[in-house]
């Protein structure tokens, strides 16, 4: 007489313990990873009993961005009126200002400026160079 083996079930594996491995192989990663940090805005507050730093008025140069326009003025300069920021850009950089470190950016804004605007006249005017820029919203 012919016996028959009996088929064996496939025997499962635990994956009991496999959430703690998957826990420990993230906890391992985060400790391990590199996180990239951007440098923010350099801003420099005043102290709490500093005085108020005077500027003469030809040391000012004032940006004016209102939602699409913008308009740079100084008391030397006199006023221009720009398109677009990419114009503003391009005459800001070929501007010739004679001791930069003297000079501050004033720049103001109103409620209707979109901020992608403020930010890219805030990056042009740092890129220029001036290292002290000033920012005023207008009502």
């Amino acid at each position: 007489m012919i016996q028959l083996k009996k088929k064996r079930g496939l025997e499962e594996i635990s994956a009991s313990s496999m959430s703690d491995i998957a826990f420990l192989l993230l906890v391992f990663f985060m400790v391990t990873a590199v996180f990239f940090v951007k440098e923010g805005l350099n801003i420099q507050l005043p102290r709490k009993n500093s005085n108020p730093t005077l500027v003469l008025r030809e040391n000012i140069y004032e940006i004016l961005v209102a939602g699409e326009t913008i308009k740079m003025r100084n008391k030397v300069l006199g006023t221009r009126d720009y398109k677009d920021l990419a114009e503003f850009r391009k005459d800001l950089n070929d501007l010739e200002i004679p001791n930069l470190e003297e000079k501050v950016a004033l720049i103001k804004t109103t409620g209707e400026t979109k901020y992608g605007n403020m930010l890219d006249a805030l990056s042009a005017v740092q890129l220029r160079g001036f290292k002290q820029v000033s920012v005023k919203r207008l009502k």
